[in-house]
C-alpha cells in the first residue's frame, strides 16, 4: 500500500462517530424570559432512535431530521443539553445544544481578598446591569459581619454601581459576606453574595 493510500485509510478510520450529522453541536442564543426554542439536527442517513438527557426537551423524528423542542423558561444561565441519537448506518451520536444567555448582572469579582498583615487598602466592587437584563436596578448592599467598612454608590452610566470595601483591620483572618439585593420580577435574580476575606 502506498503512502497516499495509507493516509486515506488512516483518515477514514479516524473519522468520529458523529460524522453522519452535519452539525452535531449547535449554539443557540436566548433572551431572558424566553419560554421555548426549537433546534433541528440533520443526519446523512435515517435516524432510528433518539433520547434527550433532560426533561426540558421533547423530540420528534422525521426521516433524517431530528427536531428538539426545548422548554427554556427555567434557564437562568448558559447551559449545555445533550441528546443521544442512533442512525440506520449503525452509528450512535451525542448531539449537543449549547444555549447561551447574556449575563443578567456582571460583578468585577465574586470574592475580595486581603492578605493578613497587609495595609487595609480599599477595594472597589463594580456591578453592571446590562441593557435587556431582567434586573431593573441594584437596591442595596448589606454586610453580614462587622469586620469591614463599605460604601455603595451609583456609577456614572446607567446600570453601573460600585461598592467600596475596606477591612477595619488585617491583623487577623476574617470572613464576611456582602449581600447585593437587586430589583427583578424574577426571584432568581434578586440576590447575589460576594465573599470578603482576610486570609493568611
Amino acid at each position: 500500500m502506498g503512502k497516499i493510500s495509507l493516509c486515506i485509510a488512516l483518515l477514514a478510520c479516524s473519522v468520529p462517530a458523529w460524522a453522519g450529522f452535519s452539525q452535531p453541536v449547535q449554539s443557540v442564543n436566548l433572551t431572558h424570559g424566553q419560554q421555548q426554542t426549537t433546534v433541528v439536527f440533520e443526519a446523512d442517513s435515517a435516524i432510528t432512535s433518539a433520547k434527550a438527557h433532560c426533561d426540558c426537551t421533547t423530540l420528534s423524528i422525521s426521516g433524517n431530521k431530528l427536531v428538539a423542542r426545548v422548554d427554556t423558561s427555567k434557564f437562568d444561565a448558559s447551559v449545555d443539553k445533550t441528546i443521544t441519537a442512533a442512525t440506520a448506518d449503525g452509528k450512535s451520536t451525542t448531539l449537543t445544544m449549547r444555549f447561551r444567555l447574556p449575563d443578567a448582572v456582571i460583578f468585577s469579582a465574586s470574592t475580595l481578598v486581603w492578605k493578613q498583615g497587609s495595609a487595609p487598602t480599599p477595594q472597589v466592587l463594580r456591578i453592571t446591569v446590562p441593557a435587556g437584563s431582567p434586573i431593573t436596578s441594584v437596591k442595596e448592599a448589606a454586610l453580614s459581619g462587622e469586620d469591614f467598612y463599605y460604601k455603595a454608590a451609583k456609577g456614572e452610566r446607567k446600570g453601573e454601581y460600585t461598592v467600596t470595601i475596606t477591612p477595619k483591620t488585617t491583623a487577623k483572618r476574617v470572613r464576611n459576606r456582602l449581600v447585593i439585593r437587586m430589583q427583578s420580577a424574577d426571584p432568581r435574580f434578586t440576590q447575589r453574595i460576594i465573599y470578603l476575606r482576610v486570609a493568611k
